[in-house]
């Protein structure tokens, strides 16, 4: 099927262009999230073995965790050791462009949504799944200064 082929092509330029998997088993989304989100806000990606942390801001180096979907959530680590130190959610809309959810400290979602809200890690599961709504709200309470900046 020619739109097969066109998708596939597609994605292997995206790999070349950008050094990340794209592949269409799972990682796209997130790949694709990885890199609108780059540009926006003027980071530096990571490998992609990397732990912890996807990308660091190019103008102070602050490591950041970037999530993105197309639907109106988002995932968080429940393993408190591998809490970003900056965690940025994003939605990605058809038109290609991307809602920020939330951007600011890891802890502060930790604190301020996982553990105030109580919720609890699914047996088998390595991360939270968080409302887009939750996660706009708490959004507004982080500072400017604690968040990465948009270029």
């Amino acid at each position: 099927m020619e739109e097969i082929k066109q998708l596939l092509e597609i994605t292997q330029r995206l790999k070349d262009k950008h050094q990340r998997s794209f592949t269409l088993d799972g990682r796209l989304v997130g790949d694709i999230g990885e890199v609108l989100a780059a540009e926006k806000y003027g980071l530096r990606l990571l490998s992609e073995n990397s732990q912890k942390h996807d990308a660091t801001e190019i103008a102070t180096g602050k490591k950041v965790q970037i999530k993105s979907s197309f639907s109106d959530r988002s995932y968080f680590p429940c393993d408190e050791s591998n809490i970003p130190d900056y965690y940025l959610a994003v939605k990605i809309h058809e038109n290609g462009t991307i809602e920020e959810l939330f951007n600011g400290v890891g802890s502060y979602v930790l604190e301020n949504y996982i553990k105030r809200d109580g919720l609890n890690a699914k047996p088998n599961r390595y991360l939270y799944t968080l409302s887009g709504n939750k996660l706009r709200r708490l959004n507004k309470e982080v500072s400017e200064q604690d968040k990465i900046k948009a270029v």
